[in-house]
């Protein structure tokens, strides 16, 4: 004899001869649990993304507090300050070719007569006087410049090119090294004629503590001239 088929409840396992006899017993006794039971995993499911959410606005947050950080400590000087303060002379504009070193309390020139004109930021190849270079750092660059008897080691400056400094060739210098922004000024020979990583660590600290700080300040990227 065949077997009868039944159906049987899950929840209380009783055995019913019809599927629609177990959905009507589901309905009657079992509806508020099953309800309760989707209500549950619907809480769950929600909490679950709100603790994925919070997760994700915590790692975002901690990212951009830690490229802030970054960016301030990139900026900030590592070593110590060897620059002079430089008395002011004044930022008078002057003809084309009309000045002397002569006229200047320090060499080279950190403050004093200028030309109308500045000269524009970067590792310049040929010869600037210095009258543009005054006017330069009145908008706040900071004018790097090397005696030509580094002329080759001199190439390692580039790796100090940025928006705020204009590196040149200078005869005139006394040192084999000057970093000069309004008035303020660092002077120094190289040790075994050689740029090491010691001195363009102490070129970038000096950058990083004067750079625009001009009585003229020009956003960066915004500096023209010769």
């Amino acid at each position: 004899m065949e077997e009868e088929k039944t159906y049987r409840c899950e929840k209380c396992n009783r055995d019913f001869k019809t599927a629609e006899a177990l959905r009507m017993h589901n309905s009657t006794k079992h509806s508020s649990s099953m309800k309760e039971e989707t209500k549950k995993e619907k809480t769950k499911s929600i909490n679950y993304k709100k603790l994925r959410n919070w997760t994700i606005v915590i790692l975002v947050f901690g990212l951009v507090i830690w490229g802030i950080y970054a960016l301030v400590q990139s900026g900030v000087p590592e070593g110590k300050d060897f620059s002079r303060k430089i008395p002011i002379l004044g930022a008078e504009h002057v003809p084309v070719g009309s000045i002397s070193v002569d006229e200047y309390n320090s060499n080279p020139p950190t403050s004093g007569k200028h030309y109308n004109t500045p000269a524009r930021p970067g590792f310049r190849e040929n010869i600037i006087e210095d009258g543009y270079l005054i006017h330069s750092m009145e908008h706040g660059l900071i004018w790097i410049s090397y005696h030509p008897r580094i002329s080759e080691e001199a190439e390692k400056l580039r790796d100090v090119v940025g928006p705020f400094t204009v590196i040149t060739q200078r005869e005139a210098n006394d040192e084999d090294m000057a970093i000069a922004a309004w008035g303020r000024l660092d002077t120094f020979n190289l040790e075994d004629g050689t740029i090491d990583v010691d001195d363009l660590q102490r070129i970038n600290d000096f950058v990083k503590r004067y750079a625009n700080k001009g009585p003229e300040k020009i956003p960066a990227g915004q500096h023209g001239g010769i």
